[in-house]
């Protein structure tokens, strides 16, 4: 039997802080050995702990001894004389106690964060709590006074011509009080209408926040002009949320009389989206942000926002709200499979682990929440709501009206984790800075101007990993940077960076797409990079029945036509680089099968 103590004594007598420590160094001890904890990390075997603390090379050496540790760990052996029974025995024991003590720290590292993130997220629920609370007593103000001060002076007023009449004995003045209280029931009944309106507009559950809005409309004295489209319906509290929200707009703006319209428009990306714009008489931004300021409160209970601004008199208040108030689904078993997409969310993980209770708690949460919710395409042309489905398997899709202009795309491409595409169709040709812009942004995103949502869905959907991959570590770019210097994630982050080839070749798909990169060997490099399927057979162009003899063939001939074309004098330095890509491609091509 080796030296030292069996496993299960170890685990009884070492706190659970240093079980790891003690288990390794028992082990080398055991063996007279030397011994590493290792762990991957973008493609490679991290060291978590050895003993010695700082091991020899030939701890890397390939007669080096290898026992697998749950969930994807490592224990590596260097330097044993004679392996037998209770050598194994011993190394097998301790690679299951690490094990289970692995899966413990991972299990409390995750109770520590759950607990945190419940924390943060009880503080926002008290924080809109707060904030509703406030904005019910707003609004029932707001109706005591509608009701009360507007209402019972205009019923008060009837009683007084009423009580007139009967003290009139001419009849010719009798019949002209008759005609004014008529009026004045008029008015109140209109008002009291109104009020109803905005308490519960009738029309809104059936037919949705637009049609209720254009009847609001109708009873201002102002004329407006509608706009756009907001697309498929949405919930009941978002709908009435917008509606609430526009109709106070619309109140102000519209509520005194004018020639001049009030502009509404409708627009849908990655939220419900309105902008109000009219001429404002006088009211500065100021003051038109003090009028709608409650209104403004009861929308950032859901989440929305309500902005104002006035330049040379005209004024425009934008409104928007999130079309869907529920958390994002936990992350789904086919990007699991990636194994850039592990190494990425485990690096999203350790960091905001580390930075739990910190400033960059929440930026990390966001990231991996984006992570976990799949791409996102944006269709955008006039007629963008009417071409949407309710449903697309495997994406989500947003319908957005209007042009495909500068503006437009530095909104699709913004650095919010949990907004932003990762596709765009354009149903209508886009203007000349559309693609630029959309190109120039920190997030690649594909601009498809033909074929159809469910194309571009299956496209993305065979990506998704990748995608959400690369958007992840472009979103952490930052995050990373205000760490210490020599600290390990930043370390992690640009070795995943430079290291995963499965990323080159996406970068290189996108360019393929949106360049002329390749120019008359597009469709066959697209093709190879996995366009049409990460199956090496489909890579290649083979059929299904190919035997592994016939991949590694055509993998050789691969890299040879790709080698001998960035060797050409005349393949220029961006193609060069393409081909560069490409042989890496086929000879992993030819390493996999191989080693299959």
């Amino acid at each position: 039997m080796p030296k030292g103590r069996r496993p299960h004594d170890v685990v009884a007598g070492v706190p659970s802080g240093s079980l790891v420590d003690a288990l390794v160094r028992n082990l080398a001890d055991g063996l007279g050995a030397d011994v590493a904890y290792c762990v991957p990390m973008a493609g490679d075997l991290s060291v978590v702990t050895s003993w010695p603390e700082h091991p020899p090379a030939r701890i890397d050496r390939p007669d080096a001894v290898r026992m697998p540790v749950a969930d994807d760990g490592m224990l590596v052996v260097a330097g044993v004389d004679r392996w037998g029974s209770g050598e194994l025995a011993l190394l097998r024991e301790t690679a299951a106690w690490i094990g289970v003590s692995a899966g413990l720290d991972r299990a409390r590292a995750d109770r520590v964060r759950a607990e945190s993130r419940a924390h943060r997220l009880r503080a926002e629920v008290a924080r809109a709590r707060g904030r509703l609370a406030k904005v019910r007593d707003l609004e029932r103000q707001r109706l005591v006074q509608s009701i009360t001060a507007t209402t019972l002076r205009d019923l008060d007023d009837v009683r007084g011509r009423l009580l007139a009449v009967r003290e009139t004995a001419d009849h010719h003045a009798v019949a002209r009080e008759l005609d004014g209280v008529r009026s004045a029931l008029d008015d109140l009944l209109d008002r009291f209408r109104t009020v109803v309106r905005g308490v519960y507009p009738a029309m809104l559950p059936d037919r949705g926040p637009t049609a209720a809005l254009a009847e609001l409309a109708a009873t201002l004295p102002r004329p407006v002009r509608f706009g756009g489209d907001l697309g498929r319906r949405v919930g009941w509290e978002v709908e009435s949320g917008l509606y609430q929200a526009v109709a106070a707009v619309l109140t102000v703006l519209a509520g005194v009389s004018s020639d001049r319209p009030v502009a509404v428009d409708f627009q849908r990306d990655n939220a419900l989206l309105v902008r109000v714009t009219a001429d404002t008489a006088g009211m500065t931004a100021k003051e038109l942000r003090s009028a709608l300021a409650y209104d403004a409160e009861r929308l950032a209970v859901l989440g929305g926002m309500l902005e104002c601004a006035v330049e040379d008199g005209v004024g425009v208040v934008t409104v928007r709200v999130a079309e869907r108030i529920e958390p994002a689904a936990g992350p789904r078993p086919d990007v699991e499979r990636s194994a850039v997409y592990r190494d990425v969310r485990d690096l999203v993980r350790r960091g905001a682990r580390d930075a739990a209770g910190g400033r960059a708690q929440a930026a990390w949460d966001a990231v991996a929440e984006r992570m976990a919710a799949p791409p996102r395409i944006a269709v955008v042309g006039a007629h963008a709501a009417g071409a949407v489905p309710d449903r697309v398997e495997g994406v989500d899709v947003v319908a957005v009206t209007g042009p495909a202009d500068r503006g437009l795309a530095e909104r699709l491409a913004g650095d919010d984790p949990r907004a932003g595409v990762d596709a765009v169709l354009c149903l209508d040709p886009p203007e000349a800075e559309f693609p630029s812009a959309l190109r120039a942004s920190r997030h690649r995103i594909l601009l498809a101007r033909s074929g159809g949502i469910a194309e571009l869905a299956r496209a993305l959907t065979a990506r998704a990993p990748l995608i959400a991959a690369r958007r992840a570590l472009v979103s952490v770019a930052g995050l990373v940077a205000a760490l210490p210097p020599h600290h390990p994630l930043r370390f992690a982050a640009d070795r995943i960076t430079t290291e995963a080839h499965d990323l080159a070749e996406l970068d290189l798909l996108d360019d393929i797409d949106s360049t002329a990169v390749l120019r008359g060997s597009a469709a066959d490099a697209a093709r190879l990079l996995g366009a049409h399927g990460p199956d090496p057979r489909t890579r290649l162009g083979l059929p299904a029945a190919a035997t592994d003899e016939d991949v590694t063939t055509a993998a050789h001939h691969a890299a040879a036509r790709w080698r001998t074309h960035a060797e050409h004098p005349a393949t220029p330095g961006r193609d060069r680089r393409a081909c560069e890509i490409l042989v890496r491609t086929a000879e992993g091509i030819i390493t996999r099968t191989r080693a299959h």
